[in-house]
């Protein structure tokens, strides 16, 4: 069995909010499944999935990673089944702002307190800001939902955040003690 040979210091093994499967039944309840906004969900959702299990796989928690695809796929089942209402999809769409927030504001307080971004991607973060950025627009084009909208105007803030964070400590190091328990 393979083994990470680094600390993984700011590597989280949670789904982003913003690609969850309540965006994805939302965007098939209101019939959006042919916009690019549900293939990238699609595609993002399959990445997510795929990282989450290996994460748990290479922890040597396999049994655990699977029943985590086994219910991640059970859930998106019933949310894009016609089980759910209409309703409810839009609760859980609503419920991903709180999510987004509380998420990035936890890496940035993160960040302030370790004095440094850790292992954090500085590409990543670059490329996370700009795809939300994108997706504003993107989103009021295809679908001109506003609450698809509010959810990325959110996510964009929330990863310009960590983007700032980047950038100031760019030449940070961890400290001492960190570097020991590595």
């Amino acid at each position: 069995m393979l083994r990470p040979a680094f600390h993984s210091v700011g590597l989280a093994s949670r789904p982003l909010p913003q690609d969850s499967p309540q965006q994805r039944s939302w965007a098939w309840h209101c019939s959006w499944v042919s916009s690019c906004s549900w293939g990238e969900a699609l595609f993002l959702a399959l990445q997510t999935v795929t990282i989450c299990f290996l994460i748990t796989h290479y922890r040597g928690e396999t049994v655990r990673g699977v029943a985590f695809l086994a219910c991640y796929a059970l859930i998106l089942l019933v949310l894009l089944s016609p089980l759910t209402p209409l309703a409810v999809v839009t609760l859980l769409q609503a419920s991903n702002v709180p999510a987004v927030v509380a998420g990035k504001l936890l890496q940035a307080a993160t960040n302030y307190r370790n004095g440094h971004t850790g292992q954090l991607s500085a590409i990543t973060v670059f490329l996370l800001f700009g795809g939300s950025l994108t997706r504003i627009f993107t989103s009021i084009q295809e679908t001109g939902d506003l609450l698809m909208a509010g959810t990325f105007v959110v996510s964009s803030l929330c990863n310009g955040l960590i983007t700032a964070q980047v950038l100031f400590y760019w030449s940070a190091q961890p400290s001492q003690k960190l570097k020991k328990e590595q």
